[in-house]
């Protein structure tokens, strides 16, 4: 992954980035135009930002792979994010950086 740039266009989006950052062995890259979030080297959410529009794509037990966009002044409720991007930790992560939050 390459190097990240320092901040983000949308507050949201900057809490999504501390969201996924929380998770042990997280690191931030990018993935072609957007942000990736890898722990144990495998991504669990790629976030991009339009003018406008906020795009997070992640791996939920209900959908699998899924898009979800919004626009940055409307984002889905902060538990929803969290719900989210903790279940695509959970399906992504390598079972030994999962034990880590044990």
């Amino acid at each position: 992954m390459g190097t990240a740039p320092e901040t983000f266009r949308y507050p949201v989006s900057e809490s999504i980035r501390a969201l996924a950052l929380r998770y042990p062995e997280t690191e931030e890259g990018t993935s072609c135009v957007n942000r990736a979030f890898k722990a144990g080297g495998k991504n669990f959410v790629f976030l991009g930002e339009k003018e406008g529009e906020c795009k997070l794509r992640l791996k939920t037990f209900d959908d699998g792979w899924t898009l979800k966009v919004f626009a940055p002044d409307d984002p889905p409720p902060p538990a929803e994010l969290e719900r989210w991007i903790d279940e695509s930790f959970r399906l992504l992560a390598p079972k030994r950086v999962q034990k880590l939050l044990e």
